[in-house]
C-alpha cells in the first residue's frame, strides 16, 4: 500500500485529524518532516485540510542552519503554503557553533547530550527544543490552527523507549511518545493546540522509499552519524546489533509494546484518580486513608497528586516520590520534603499537603506574617491574615458556650481592662494560664497536644487582655474572667470565617 493511502487510513482510524482541520506542520528540512509535509498535502483535499509550515532557525549549526531555513522556505513556496520562520539567538549557540560546526539539528528527540556527559550541549539543545515548541504554539494561536504536526516515526519511538530504559524509567517512559498530546502539557485542561505525530507507525525505510518514489529533496544532518550522542549510538550501534540477534520485526514489536503500555497507563491513571478522591479532601491527603492503600497503588497516587497540584511532573523523579512516601509512612508528626519547582510536601500530623516552598517557613521565622489589632468590647473585627471575623458583645446570658469557637467571660472583669483588649497571632515563647490552673503553660505544648498543624498556628487568633492570653479559639481558654456564681453579665467573643454570617449572634 502506498504511504499516502496508509496515512489516510491511519488518520481516519485514529482521529488525529478531522475534516476541515487547520494544521501547522513543523518542518526541519530532514527526511521525516519533509515526507510528512508532502504526505499531508496529498491527503489534504480528501480531508479538506488547511496547511501552513513553520521552521525554527536555531543558529546552532551556523551557515548550515541558515541553508536549512532557506530550503524549507522554498519548499513551502513550491506548495503555495504560508511559511513561518523564527531565528533564535540562544546564549551559548555561538560557542557551540565554533566548537562543533556540524552540531545536530534541533528536531524533537534528535538532540541529546553525549552519553554520560549531560553538559552544556544538552542544556543548549533543551533550550532550543523549548523555544521551538513555544514558537509553534504562538503561531498556532495567532493563526487559529488546531493541530501542530511533527515528523516522528516508528524508529524515533523505539529509540526513545530505549533511551528512557537506559537512563532509568518506569512504565510511563517505556510507553514512549503518544500520537497526540497538548502542545503545552501544563495548560489548564489541556487547552491550546494539539501536537500530533501522524507518522508514528511508519518505519524510516518507508519514509525514505516514499521520498525516493516522489523524487523529493531533503536536508541531511551529517552529525546524526556521531555515535557520541546517545540516540545516535542506539540508532547506529545498539539497534542493528539487536536486529541481527533477533529479526527485522524488532522495531514493530517494541512499538507495539509502547502502545500497550500507553493503554495500560491510561487505565491505571483513571484508577489512581478514583483512589485519590477517596484519600484526599481539597487536595490534602488523609494519611491514615492513604496508608491503607495497596503498596502498588501508593506511588501512582502520589504522582497523580503532585501532577494535579503542581501542574507538571517535570524534574520530579522516583527519588522524590520515594521521599514523599517515606514522609507519609514515617513516625514524625511534622516533616517536610522539598520538591523541584520549588514545592514542599508538608506533613502535619494526619494531614499531608503540597504548598509552594515560599509559602512555608519555620515557626516564628516570618515576622512579616505577624498581626495585632485592638479588639472592641462590642463590634466586629476582620482578620484578613487568618480569613476570620471576631465578634464581641455584652450578654445577659450566663450559659456556657456550646461551641469551642465561642468564649464567655465575666463582664465586670473585662470592663476593668477595657482599652487593652486585642487580638494577635502566635509568637515564639507565648504562655498562658489555663482555666482552673495556678501555673502557666507554653502555647507550643498546647498546640502539640491538640495536634494543631503548624500552618494554622501561625494565623490562629489569640485574644489578650493586656499582655495575658485569655483565649485560644478552638483550643482552650485562660483563667482570666471565668464565670462565677456571682457573675451578673457576660462578655462573649466568637470567631468565624470572614465570609460566614451567624444569625444566632445577639447583642445584649
Amino acid at each position: 500500500m502506498e504511504l499516502h493511502r496508509k496515512l489516510a487510513e491511519t488518520l481516519r482510524g485514529s482521529g488525529l485529524l478531522a475534516p476541515g482541520d487547520a494544521v501547522l506542520v513543523g518542518v526541519s528540512g530532514g527526511p521525516d518532516s519533509v515526507a510528512l509535509l508532502h504526505l499531508l498535502t496529498e491527503v489534504a483535499p480528501a480531508l479538506s485540510l488547511s496547511l501552513e509550515v513553520a521552521h525554527v532557525e536555531h543558529g546552532i549549526r551556523g551557515a548550515r542552519s541558515r541553508e536549512d531555513a532557506e530550503f524549507v522556505r522554498r519548499t513551502a513556496a513550491g506548495l503555495s503554503l504560508p511559511f513561518h520562520l523564527v531565528q533564535l539567538d540562544l546564549p551559548g549557540a555561538e560557542h557551540r557553533e565554533a566548537a562543533s560546526p556540524d552540531a545536530p539539528d534541533v528536531r524533537a528527540g534528535a538532540l541529546e547530550a553525549r552519553a554520560g556527559d549531560g553538559g552544556s550541549a544538552g542544556n543548549l539543545e533543551a533550550r532550543a527544543r523549548a523555544e521551538r515548541y513555544r514558537f509553534f504554539a504562538r503561531v498556532a494561536a495567532e493563526r487559529r490552527l488546531a493541530k501542530v504536526a511533527v515528523g516522528h516515526n516508528r524508529g524515533d519511538q523505539v529509540e526513545t523507549m530505549l533511551m528512557w530504559l537506559l537512563r532509568g524509567c518506569g512504565p510511563e517512559g517505556l510507553a514512549g511518545m503518544p500520537a497526540a498530546r497538548p502542545l503545552d502539557p501544563d495548560a489548564a485542561g489541556g487547552a491550546g493546540p494539539l501536537l500530533i505525530r501522524p507518522l508514528l507507525e511508519v518505519s524510516r525505510d518507508e519514509i525514505l522509499g516514499y521520498l525516493e518514489s516522489r523524487r523529493l529533496e531533503y536536508r541531511e544532518d551529517h552529525t546524526n552519524r556521531d555515535t557520541r550522542y546517545l540516540r545516535n549510538s542506539i540508532r547506529r550501534t545498539l539497534l542493528p546489533a539487536l536486529r541481527e540477534r533477533t529479526d527485522a520485526g524488532l522495531d514493530l514489536r517494541l512499538a507495539r509494546l509502547a502502545g500497550m503500555l500507553r493503554s495500560d497507563n491510561v487505565l491505571l491513571e483513571r484508577q489512581a484518580a478514583g483512589v485519590y478522591r477517596r484519600v484526599s479532601s481539597a487536595d490534602v491527603l488523609d494519611r491514615a486513608a492513604f496508608l491503607g492503600l495497596e503498596p502498588e497503588m501508593k506511588p501512582r497516587v502520589v504522582r497523580f497528586w503532585l501532577a494535579r497540584v503542581m501542574g507538571t511532573l517535570r524534574r520530579v523523579g522516583y527519588a522524590h516520590v520515594d521521599a514523599v512516601l517515606d514522609l507519609i509512612a514515617g513516625s514524625r508528626p511534622h516533616a517536610r520534603v522539598s520538591l523541584p519547582g520549588p514545592w514542599t510536601v508538608v506533613r502535619e500530623y494526619e494531614s499531608v499537603r503540597l504548598v509552594p516552598a515560599t509559602g512555608e517557613a519555620p515557626e516564628g521565622a516570618r515576622s512579616e506574617g505577624q498581626y495585632s489589632y485592638p479588639l472592641p468590647l462590642e463590634g466586629e473585627l476582620l482578620l484578613p491574615e487568618a480569613g476570620l471575623r471576631v465578634t464581641a458583645w455584652r450578654s445577659d446570658s450566663l450559659d456556657l458556650p456550646a461551641s469551642p469557637c465561642e468564649a464567655a467571660f465575666d463582664l465586670h472583669a473585662v470592663e476593668r481592662v477595657e482599652g487593652v483588649l486585642r487580638v494577635r497571632n502566635f509568637r515564639p515563647g507565648d504562655r498562658f494560664r489555663p482555666l482552673g490552673m495556678a501555673g502557666h503553660k507554653k502555647l507550643k505544648d498546647l498546640f502539640i497536644e491538640k495536634k494543631l498543624p503548624r500552618r494554622r498556628r501561625r494565623t490562629l487568633p489569640l485574644v489578650l487582655a493586656g499582655e495575658e492570653i485569655v483565649w485560644i479559639p478552638g483550643c482552650a481558654r485562660g483563667d482570666f474572667g471565668r464565670m462565677e456564681p456571682a457573675s451578673r453579665a457576660a462578655w462573649r467573643v466568637k470567631v468565624a470565617p470572614s465570609f460566614e454570617r451567624d444569625s444566632s449572634v445577639r447583642r445584649g
